[in-house]
């Protein structure tokens, strides 16, 4: 059997729905602190929409031109401001389909190979266990833990040369 493949590239309006639903979707949005309204959901995808500098990508399950999304991937200042955080999201139903990983795989190659970035990080509730066991599938490794958001959330890193 041929693996499918990701495809990532720049959300484009026809994605609006798509990616509306990425954050009103309580599966998608349930260890990130709930959905969020529709019109906050809007605002959102809208500066998604409205940006390019090339931060946030969209996940494609396919190379065709016109294939559709199935989520989001970025790299963005993390909280504490010392690293970039790899950031996902995928539709429930296109998870555990290998995309997390595939799309993981080429953030992680951009961050270190295009940016010469020397450390990413991401970070995920403790009891995130499908996102961990991806963190740690792309070679990521356990920081520490700490309380924020009101929940033990865990961070995750990997160095240049570990990739």
């Amino acid at each position: 059997m041929i693996a499918p493949v990701t495809r990532l590239d720049a959300p484009r309006p026809a994605d609006f729905e798509v990616l509306l639903r990425l954050f009103t979707e309580p599966a998608v949005r349930a260890h990130l602190g709930g959905p969020l309204s529709p019109a906050d959901a809007e605002r959102r995808v809208n500066g998604i929409l409205a940006d390019r500098t090339g931060e946030v990508q969209t996940v494609r399950a396919s190379q065709e031109p016109d294939a559709e999304a199935i989520g989001l991937v970025w790299l963005a200042p993390h909280h504490e401001e010392a690293d970039l955080e790899f950031s996902i999201l995928l539709l429930p139903e296109w998870q555990g389909r290998g995309h997390g990983f595939r799309s993981g795989t080429q953030v992680l190659r951009r961050a270190f190979r295009e940016f010469r970035l020397l450390r990413v990080v991401a970070e995920t509730r403790s009891a995130n266990a499908p996102c961990i066991a991806l963190l740690e599938r792309l070679g990521m490794r356990f920081d520490r833990s700490f309380q924020r958001f009101g929940a033990e959330q865990s961070l995750y890193a990997i160095s240049n040369p570990a990739f």
